[in-house]
């Protein structure tokens, strides 16, 4: 997942742990193209301002961020 280009992609899907979340936030914002979707499951990545947030059927968050991202506040 680290070394391939996600720039081929309109989705980005993770289920990462939180420690892991802030280098995948990074490499999404040098890689995906604007109008382009990153989703995390469970986890926010804290440092971006999710587009939408949904709560799947088990309760669990599903946050999704379009690129190009907005840093959080």
């Amino acid at each position: 997942m680290w070394e391939a280009d996600w720039s081929a992609f309109d989705l980005v899907y993770l289920f990462q742990r939180p420690e892991s979340m802030p280098r995948a936030a990074d490499k999404a914002a040098r890689e995906l193209r604007p109008g382009t979707w990153l989703a995390s499951l469970e986890f926010e990545v804290d440092t971006l301002r999710p587009s939408s947030v949904f709560v799947c059927a088990d309760a669990r968050l599903l946050w999704l961020y379009r690129a190009p991202f907005r840093v959080a506040r």
